[in-house]
């Protein structure tokens, strides 16, 4: 049925929904991105992230000696400070990775239309339309599989470590941040490939979706072409006009001609001379077949003469280029051709 959306978007159907903001994106990608970013920061700085954690929890004793209404002012800053130093790293990474993972989906995009207010936003109908819609239901079943799947990687750490930490009883609280570190990571570098995997998967449907949405019918791309090129009469008319803006051009190559040299209807080269003005004559134009035929019916309308010669015919036009002189061994026999057009002349006179 013409009804159905079955044909891939056009070029221009994407161009359009680009422009309005309407682009394939996952915020999976998005946070998975963040998650890693975070990952990365905290093992690469991580004596930083340790030195400053310290810090906060030492200040207690550090400030010991002081009052409280003393000690309140001096705990607020060095909070403060070392918050930002805690935060700083991971708040600009975090806005640098946000900024490139949605370049990465879509390029560099800004529109106004995802920002502007819409009735149907404040609706209480069609938010209850989307709070029950496919898409809905969908994303919901995207997060049971998303924390289902995490739920499944901190299982299988925790289990291939079980071992291990049966044995913190015996061996003591000091052995406690060891196996705690080792376990941290590995959490994070397995978590690390399950976010990978989710933000791949999401992306995947997120374009599905984005293309299944964009889909139009039949008709509408037939609308959209005759839009781009044109109703039937107005092409036509644009090739009727093309046609005589072509046979006034090929006029005026002739008229502007001495002679046409023809072989005899396959080939018709226009040549120009004038004695003091072009040293050379000038090829005017080059035809072939229904062309040529076309150019010798003008010259003999526009009273040009035209010469059959076949010999030269060819030569010009297998050698001579179109508004150049002619070639220099050529000169001979064109020259024969223009005696002969200067003894029309002179007999008409």
């Amino acid at each position: 049925m013409s009804g159905e959306k079955t044909e891939l978007p056009t070029p221009k159907k994407l161009r359009d929904a680009r422009q309005k903001g309407q682009v394939a994106k996952s915020q999976e990608v998005v946070s998975s991105a963040l998650i890693l970013a975070l990952i990365a920061v905290l093992f690469a700085f991580a004596d930083y992230y340790m030195s400053h954690i310290s810090a906060l929890l030492l200040l207690p004793s550090e400030l010991a000696y002081q009052g409280f209404q003393d000690a309140l002012l001096d705990v607020a800053i060095a909070i403060a400070k070392e918050m930002v130093y805690l935060l700083a790293p991971i708040l600009i990474v975090a806005a640098l990775i946000a900024i490139m993972s949605n370049m990465g989906q879509f390029g560099l995009l800004f529109s106004g239309e995802s920002v502007k207010p819409d009735i149907k936003k404040i609706n209480p109908v069609e938010g209850a339309k989307r709070i029950f819609s496919l898409k809905s239901i969908i994303e919901f079943i995207k997060s049971i599989l998303k924390v289902s799947l995490l739920s499944c990687i901190i299982w299988v750490t925790l289990k291939g470590n079980l071992n291990t930490l049966l044995q913190i009883p015996t061996c003591g609280l000091e052995c406690v941040p060891t196996i705690a570190g080792v376990l941290i990571k590995q959490l994070m570098v397995i978590s690390a490939f399950g976010f990978i995997v989710i933000a791949a998967a999401d992306y995947a449907y997120q374009k599905f979706d984005h293309t299944k949405q964009l889909k139009m019918t039949k008709d509408e791309v037939k609308r959209e072409y005759k839009e781009m090129e044109g109703s039937p009469e107005i092409k036509s008319k644009r090739r009727q006009l093309h046609q005589e803006l072509q046979a006034s051009n090929q006029r005026d190559n002739v008229k502007r001609s001495n002679v046409l040299v023809t072989n005899p209807t396959h080939i018709a080269i226009g040549l120009y001379y004038k004695k003091g003005e072009t040293p050379l004559p000038v090829i005017t134009l080059k035809e072939t077949d229904a062309m040529a035929k076309r150019m010798i019916a003008i010259a003999h309308e526009e009273g040009i003469p035209v010469m059959q010669k076949v010999p030269l015919a060819r030569a010009l036009y297998a050698d001579g280029q179109l508004n150049q002189y002619i070639p220099g061994d050529l000169i001979e026999a064109t020259a024969e051709i223009l005696r002969w057009v200067a003894s029309l002349e002179q007999s008409e006179e």
